[in-house]
């Protein structure tokens, strides 16, 4: 063996759909990081908080992350055997479970809340930050579990760009505005705070999950049209 490598005709697909899926996955713990520094500049009770609040979000975060993964595998399995409408239908159903699982978690989330911030050891006014940017991010909970079933279908379909312009899109336009809300204009309001933060779910799903209803067939190449023309988008 000559040890070279030897490259195939799929090297460049296998780049074209992993460098963008890539980026999107960087795109919010950089974010994130951000995020924890502003919030930082408002009091260490405030950070600590936000690190509570954000442990307990991340946690039912992974825990439904197969919405995407689920998708992603049972789309291209679809598309790869020719049953495209099939592969649209499948989409269709990981959106209304994704909404269904998002509107039980918010409620839930709003029921249980005291009891896990407890858990989490949060006392006195860390425990107060943590409880309002918890309740108060339960908003868009609905949209971030229909963003990964609208993630997922579309990596099904090999389209990994569109994922990623709505990831570092939100995130930029999140992080300009946050920087002027807390920085600029002194909005350091433990609520007003809250509310920013949980806001950033909503874009989303105007431009991703809105593509397997609007689509009238699930191909490769139709994503990123619907995606692009979608009434929602802001």
């Amino acid at each position: 063996m000559s040890g070279q490598r030897t490259r195939t005709a799929y090297d460049r697909e296998i780049l074209r759909l992993a460098v963008p899926a890539l980026g999107a996955l960087v795109a919010e713990p950089l974010y994130v990081l951000v995020d924890t520094a502003i919030v930082g500049n408002l009091g260490t009770p405030q950070l600590a908080g936000l690190g509570v609040a954000s442990t307990l979000i991340l946690t039912g975060y992974y825990l439904f992350v197969f919405l995407a993964y689920g998708t992603t595998g049972t789309v291209a399995r679809l598309l790869g055997a020719g049953e495209r409408g099939r592969a649209a239908e499948q989409g269709v159903q990981s959106l209304w479970l994704g909404a269904g699982i998002g509107v039980a978690l918010a409620a839930g989330g709003l029921v249980v809340a005291e009891p896990l911030v407890a858990a989490m050891g949060a006392e006195g006014e860390v425990r107060e930050h943590a409880l309002t940017y918890f309740r108060i991010s339960m908003a868009g909970v609905p949209a971030l579990t229909l963003v990964l079933a609208g993630t997922g279908y579309l990596r099904g379909l090999q389209d990994t760009r569109t994922p990623l312009v709505v990831a570092v899109g939100t995130a930029v336009a999140n992080i300009v505005l946050e920087t002027w809300f807390v920085l600029g204009l002194d909005w350091d309001s433990p609520a007003r705070r809250g509310r920013r933060c949980s806001c950033r779910s909503w874009p989303r799903p105007c431009t991703c999950a809105p593509s397997p209803v609007t689509s009238g067939r699930a191909t490769s190449r139709s994503a990123p049209t619907v995606a692009r023309s979608s009434p929602c988008r802001r």
